[in-house]
């Protein structure tokens, strides 16, 4: 490894690491707290690490600990983009690059299974995203030749359509609603459901509401 790549792929792994400190985790539990420590340790021993080629433990290390503090699925996948943003195409540069992607797409695939999804919608844009997230790691795995990391990405690709899938079937469909005029919360509950006790569900896919005795005449409902 020239001076030129080590100093590249050093400076890619610790902006995976500052990426996975700002995605979405709870910096004040103790979980945020061994991330930094995690995080801190890798960064501070990165150029010998990276030389060595021993930064994947460490290093998956932190996308665990970041998981466990809460990371989002959408702050996994800044990560993730963060990861495969590396242009250089060196292939000592592109293993930290590639790890960290993987590490990534593995973590969200992890934080997906967690997510309780409230309508097909937000699990189809769930699904668009992680496919498009799959792909380029997908086509790097295949460029290389690896066949391992190729077969790998696709098992763990496939099981998280399926199990997206599987769950979409029973939820409800997001629907438009209008009226001619507003109205308090639980009556517009009671007008859409026949049930006033689904008003905080209805508030929730309306988050724009100013006040609930004020709901706007047009608006968005689960569909049963």
């Amino acid at each position: 490894m020239t001076f030129a790549q080590r100093r590249i792929a050093v400076a890619a792994l610790k902006a995976v690491l500052d990426a996975l400190l700002a995605s979405g985790v709870d910096a004040a539990s103790q979980d945020g707290a061994t991330l930094r420590q995690l995080c801190g340790a890798l960064s501070a021993d990165a150029v010998d690490q990276v030389q060595a080629g021993t930064f994947g433990q460490p290093l998956l290390a932190c996308f665990a600990a970041a998981t466990a503090a809460g990371a989002t699925f959408a702050g996994m996948d800044q990560v993730r983009q963060e990861a495969q943003s590396v242009t250089a195409a060196d292939l000592p540069v592109q293993r930290v690059a590639q790890t960290a992607g993987v590490f990534a797409l593995a973590q969200m695939t992890r934080i997906l299974a967690a997510t309780a999804f409230s309508s097909r919608q937000d699990i189809d844009a769930a699904l668009a995203r992680v496919n498009a997230a799959f792909v380029p790691a997908e086509d790097f795995a295949a460029g290389q030749f690896n066949n391992t990391v190729w077969r790998a990405l696709l098992a763990m690709h496939g099981a998280v359509v399926r199990d997206l899938t599987a769950r979409a079937r029973p939820l409800p469909r997001v629907v438009s609603y209008r009226f001619g005029t507003r109205m308090p919360l639980l009556t517009l509950a009671n007008r859409l459901f026949g049930d006033a006790s689904r008003a905080d569900e209805l508030l929730a896919e309306n988050r724009d509401t100013v006040h609930p005795l004020f709901m706007p005449a047009s608006g968005r409902a689960l569909s049963a």
